[in-house]
This record gives structure tokens, C-alpha cells and sequence, in this order.
């Protein structure tokens, strides 16, 4: 074989080698077409992330934080919402949240009050005395709604005509960070319902599982 030869066949060898290279790569479309339906645009969750919840048993909620997997069949949709950026704007624990929503407001009186558009999930203004607050508009959307929650509980006057939260209800958040019982047991001495929330333990442990 000659020179001329050899050099040739080294020319195609290359050739063949780099087109093997980028056989396998995606284009340009394609990996965009991928990181969009990954969640890059928020519009889902990626395959990762999906694991990681699943490992770990809890449950994402787009535009929040993530709930104990258990929140998903004892949480109404828009109670999910709300108690995942509830937890997410305060640090409370999540499960915490859930279950305080739960001790609230469940089963068919939940799904009712979501079909009516009303995310007042911890029933704010809700007094023995009267309501107050309960027809503003920040209570349909659970994401604004939950927002406006954790402004009250920072001692913020965020629900209109009803002026700011207790030191007891403020106290609450000092507890953010610490154990669920700690928290569970800031709630029940908080104030904020006159029987203390004895179910709130048993609650939690439905939901945390």
C-alpha cells in the first residue's frame, strides 16, 4: 500500500470516528424539547427530582414546597397548594402544616369550601364572636392566601378588617427549624383554637406516617 494510501485511510478512519462521536449527542432541539418537559420552565417536575420524592416519601406541589406523600390523599388539592407554601414561607415543618390544616378543615366540609373558592384553610377571622375578613379576595387563591397567612403569623396586617395576630399565635414561628413535637406543641399553646388541638399529634402521625 503507498503512501497516499495509508493517508487516505487514515483520512476516512477519522472521519468515521468523528461522526461516531456525535452519534449519540442530541441536538440542539431535542435538549431543549428535553429540559423544557424536565421542568427548567416549571411546567413539571424532572425525572430526578420525581426520584428524590419518592425515595424520600414525600409529595412536590409546583410553585411550593414538598408535602409527606400521605398529604396527597387526606389534602384537597388546594389545601396541598396552600400547605406547601405555607410551610415553604415560614419553615414549619410541612407534615406540621398538613396536619394543622387537617385539624381545620377535612373530608367533605374541605372539598366544599374549595368548590366555593374560599382557601381561608386555617380558618383566620372564624371567631365565636363573628367573621372577619373571610369574603376578600385574597382567600382565592391558595398560594396568595397562604402568603397572606404567614404575613399574619409574622405579626404583619395582611387580612383585612381583622388586625394582627396575638403574641401566642406570633410565637408560633419561633419554632420553625425545631422538631414537629416542638411545633405541635407551640400550636396547641398558641391560642388559636379554644380546645387546644388535642388531635393534632394523632394528626400528624396519620400524615407523616
Amino acid at each position: 500500500m503507498s503512501i497516499s494510501d495509508v493517508t487516505a485511510r487514515v483520512a476516512l478512519i477519522n472521519s468515521e470516528l468523528s461522526s461516531l462521536a456525535t452519534a449519540f449527542t442530541p441536538s440542539a432541539q431535542t435538549a431543549a424539547s428535553t429540559s423544557s418537559s424536565t421542568g427548567t420552565t416549571g411546567a413539571s417536575m424532572s425525572f430526578s427530582s420525581q426520584l428524590s420524592n419518592a425515595i424520600s416519601g414525600t409529595t412536590a406541589v409546583p410553585g411550593t414546597g414538598s408535602l409527606p406523600a400521605k398529604a396527597g390523599t387526606m389534602l384537597t388539592s388546594a389545601q396541598q397548594t396552600f400547605a406547601g407554601r405555607l410551610a415553604a414561607d415560614t419553615g414549619l415543618d410541612s407534615g406540621v402544616v398538613s396536619a394543622w390544616l387537617l385539624a381545620e378543615e377535612s373530608g367533605g366540609a374541605a372539598v366544599s369550601r374549595q368548590a366555593s373558592n374560599n382557601n381561608d384553610w386555617l380558618n383566620i377571622g372564624y371567631t365565636d364572636s363573628g367573621t372577619y375578613g373571610s369574603a376578600d379576595n385574597i382567600w382565592s387563591d391558595p398560594a396568595a392566601a397562604a402568603d397572606a397567612t404567614a404575613g399574619w403569623l409574622k405579626g404583619q396586617n395582611t387580612i383585612p378588617g381583622y388586625g394582627t395576630a396575638s403574641s401566642g399565635i406570633q410565637s408560633i414561628l419561633s419554632t420553625a427549624g425545631q422538631s414537629p413535637q416542638a411545633q405541635i406543641s407551640a400550636l396547641q399553646n398558641s391560642g388559636w383554637a379554644s380546645s387546644g388541638y388535642p388531635s393534632l399529634p394523632s394528626l400528624y402521625q396519620q400524615v407523616a406516617g
